[in-house]
């Protein structure tokens, strides 16, 4: 450990630092005439700073330090990583016109002002070194402790109050002057830099390392923030900086509106995670690993885009709650938003014309950029869309997202987490990163066009971050790092939304493909988010999240949906509806209604002993999608052993208790009101020793399964993801000379089955002979489901029986 005298002399005699709290106070608008001089440059000028592109002109954003190396190449490297970081955020910084505004605060009272975020990077940074063992003191103690929080605002209207005492602009320049040499310091000078990882001290040594590489990547995403905090401020207060990357040139090029267009992407498994023995620096919260699965869903080709967004706007979608969640109509109806936040209105009410905000400039509205908004406007728009489509829609889970990388096939999790250097983001500089289609690392100074030639999926590296449903979670085997305890915990509160793939400003680790980062849903930043259909209540990472939880949230517990949707099916009403299908009889049809039935009707009762009855007999039957277990009692009168499976686990749940109990259950009567209570008589003895009943999924039924003399799929194909999973199974499934009897209706929903993947009775015919099944008789199988007294589904189906040659 550096004493603080070898360090630096750290006194700073500044008398007006002194500050505390004032009620009324007028911010300090004097003595900044250095501001558009040379003087202005705490650091080395931006031409003089490592990473300079002369040939554009601009201070490009390096590749992020190998922390594992030591010695002369680790100090070289993390100085110029250092220096460049800094020198980004004070070029990001000249482009503030005067001192008003630093000091003006944001429109919508939830941040500071900017002369906040100018030292704040300053402030952790001795305060780190501090931690973790580098210096034994601070070095102003009101400046330590003023710049050294933000406001994380706990709800839209949770407002920040103006009333801190910022000091004069040039002590806050002295301050960040003084803490840079201190941290150049700590570089050029510390021992634990020599030291290698192995030694004895390795953990003193580390935490060195560490805080230095902490330092410098939190300096990184406060360039990105305030890159967002100056978007807000009136456009005469900015200017564009000389050295800053240029816009991109898509900014201003002519666009046209394209409609949303959803891509396959099939389902699997993805391992969330970042190896600790990887090199370069990260979050807490990257770290531990949770494997979790995605089932086939369709993903928009691109992040909505301004010009589709602005469909939604011309419909009144700020103006109709149906399409809000409570919290969002609450914050639309609080700000009384009516077009995102980074428009400005520029025709008559009503024209729907409106310019882009961009960092220093307004440009007429591109129509192909990313739509920035928050979480709540991009759940309101998933959900208009959705009525527009006939299709239910929604922003995509941590796993889908990382699903579309691997069908990209080019960074992913997987691959980086064998070989860092496929991280490009993270290994390659901005320079580098100018000619590829990806826009991060400041390759640009601006977002860009969603059409950026990746296939099949555009944007998701890059240009702007992506909401996703899931909310910021630990990961398992997360810990809390000792020199931050308060970056991620506290946001583990179920409260602030993940963010993935980073924006144009992410750089170094920001722009990692194992990033994850978290903004509160009302909160604006450089983000977007695009569409998907899919399982309507997919398994998201806060899920059964691992501990810390914070603020008292509890994560909820996953649920597996079925493919019939058995969020529906195990409601009270509809298990009752099935016990009445299967055990009911002709009580089924009992009500007012019961005398204008035909026989068409009667003809509908005991569907599930009828397709029971279609397999003969043998010594082992499978029902898939069994339900409440009806079709399975009476396959155990001609089968030695049946199984019945079904991804509803009430439904298993009910057939279980049937072994064992008698089931009561209230038949719906007239006007939502409870009918007739009625009996599900418990199975025999000798039935229920024939029965097992088993959650499972159709499109994945396990070798351990065995195989069967018969198979029955009553009312099951068209409510499958993967239908030929299931039909293509069937020949490891079935003994030679076994039946297979399907009943459908054919009535295919996209929100259960993609429409590409839907089958006509002849296609599934076809399909069967060639998995060595003829089809022995065919005919129509009616279906009668009471809703309620007045009300019941009167379903056709049609019977295939099959048999295996």
């Amino acid at each position: 450990m550096l004493r603080a005298s070898r360090l630096l002399r750290v006194e700073l005699r500044l008398g007006a630092a002194r500050r505390r709290l004032s009620l009324a106070y007028s911010p300090p608008l004097t003595g900044a005439d250095y501001l558009h001089t040379p003087k202005f440059w705490t650091g080395l000028e931006p031409q003089n700073t490592p990473g300079f592109d002369a040939e554009r002109n601009c201070l490009a954003s390096l590749k992020a330090p190998d922390l594992r190396e030591r010695g002369p190449k680790l100090r070289d490297t993390l100085e110029d990583y250092f220096e460049n970081g800094w020198a980004l955020t004070e070029v990001l910084f000249s482009s503030l016109r005067g001192p008003e505004a630093y000091y003006r605060p944001p429109a919508h009272g939830l941040r500071h002002p900017l002369v906040f975020y100018y030292g704040h990077p300053a402030a952790l940074a001795v305060n780190k070194l501090r931690v973790a063992g580098a210096l034994t003191k601070g070095l102003c103690d009101d400046f330590d402790v003023l710049f050294e929080t933000g406001v994380d605002e706990m709800s839209w209207d949770d407002l920040d109050t103006p009333s801190t005492r910022w000091p004069e602009l040039q002590e806050v320049r002295e301050y960040r002057s003084k803490a840079r040499d201190l941290v150049l310091d700590v570089i050029r000078n510390h021992p634990a830099l020599d030291e290698p990882i192995s030694s004895k001290e390795a953990t003193d040594s580390k935490f060195v390392v560490w805080s230095l590489g902490m330092i410098c990547e939190h300096e990184r995403i406060h360039l990105e923030t305030s890159t967002t905090l100056m978007r807000e401020l009136p456009i005469d207060d900015v200017s564009r900086p000389s050295y800053w990357p240029p816009d991109h040139p898509s900014v201003t090029a002519e666009t046209s509106v394209a409609p949303v267009e959803l891509v396959s992407v099939n389902g699997g498994s993805i391992e969330l995670g970042k190896p600790r023995t990887h090199s370069t620096y990260s979050w807490d919260n990257e770290y531990g690993s949770r494997v979790i699965e995605a089932r086939p869903f369709k993903a928009s080709r691109t992040q909505v885009t301004n010009g589709q967004y602005l469909d939604f706007v011309k419909a009144g979608g700020y103006a109709s709650p149906e399409h809000w969640s409570e919290d969002g109509w609450a914050w639309r109806s609080f700000r009384n938003t009516k077009w995102p936040h980074f428009w400005e209105r520029t025709g008559p009410q009503g024209v729907h014309e409106y310019a882009l905000r961009l960092p220093f400039d307004e440009v007429p509205l591109p129509l192909d950029l990313p739509a920035e908004v928050n979480k709540h406007e991009a759940h309101a728009y998933a959900k208009w869309l959705s009525s527009e489509k006939g299709q239910s829609l929604r922003l995509p889970t941590e796993c889908e997202y990382h699903l579309m990388l691997e069908a990209n096939n080019g960074c992913t999790l997987a691959k980086a987490r064998e070989n860092e250097a496929v991280d490009d983001v993270a290994t390659m500089g901005a320079k580098e990163l100018a000619p590829t289609p990806l826009n991060a690392n400041l390759a640009w100074g601006s977002p860009s066009s969603v059409y950026d030639g990746q296939a099949p999926f555009g944007g998701l590296r890059g240009n702007s971050w992506e909401y996703c449903e899931d909310w910021f979670a630990a990961l398992p085997g997360y810990e809390t790092h000792p020199l931050y305890e308060d970056f991620s915990t506290p946001c583990f509160d179920g409260q602030h939304a993940l963010i993935l793939g980073g924006s144009f400003a992410s750089t170094g680790n920001e722009a990692s493909v194992f990033s994850r980062f978290h903004f509160r849903p009302h909160f604006h930043n450089l983000l977007s988010f695009r569409v998907v259909s899919g399982e309507e209540h997919p398994e998201l990472t806060s899920h059964d999240a691992a501990k810390p939880w914070a603020a008292g949230w509890v994560p909820p517990t996953y649920k597996k949906q079925s493919e019939e949707g058995s969020h529906k099916y195990e409601s009270a009403a509809q298990l009752a509806a099935y016990l009445d299908l299967h055990y009911g009889g002709r009580g089924a049809l009992d009500g007012p209604a019961s005398s204008l039935h035909s026989l068409s009707l009667e003809d509908a009762l005991d569907f599930p002993q009828r397709c029971a009855a279609k397999l003969g007999s043998g010594r082992r039957a499978l029902d898939v999608g069994c339900a409440v277990g009806g079709s399975c009692k009476a396959l155990a009168s001609s089968f030695d052993e049946v199984v019945g499976i079904d991804y509803a686990q009430g439904f298993v749940d009910a057939a279980n208790a049937l072994k064992t109990n008698d089931l009561n259950y209230a038949r719906s009567g007239e006007a939502s009101l409870p009918g007739a209570q009625c009996l599900a008589h418990a199975f025999t003895p000798a039935e229920a020793a024939k029965l097992t009943f088993l959650k499972g999924d159709a499109c994945a039924l396990p070798a351990s399964l065995g195989t069967f003399d018969a198979v029955l799929a009553a009312n099951l194909l068209c409510r499958l993801q993967e239908p030929l999973a299931f039909i293509d199974r069937l020949p490891s499934l079935v003994n030679a000379g076994g039946r297979v009897f399907f009943a459908s209706p054919f009535s295919w929903m996209s929100e259960y089955t993609p429409p590409d993947k839907w089958l006509s009775p002849q296609q599934l015919e076809e399909r069967m002979r060639e998995n060595g099944f003829v089809l022995e008789a065919a005919a129509p199988e009616a279906v009668v489901i009471r809703d309620h007294a007045r009300k019941f589904q009167f379903v056709v189906s049609h019977g295939m029986l099959f048999r295996k040659s």
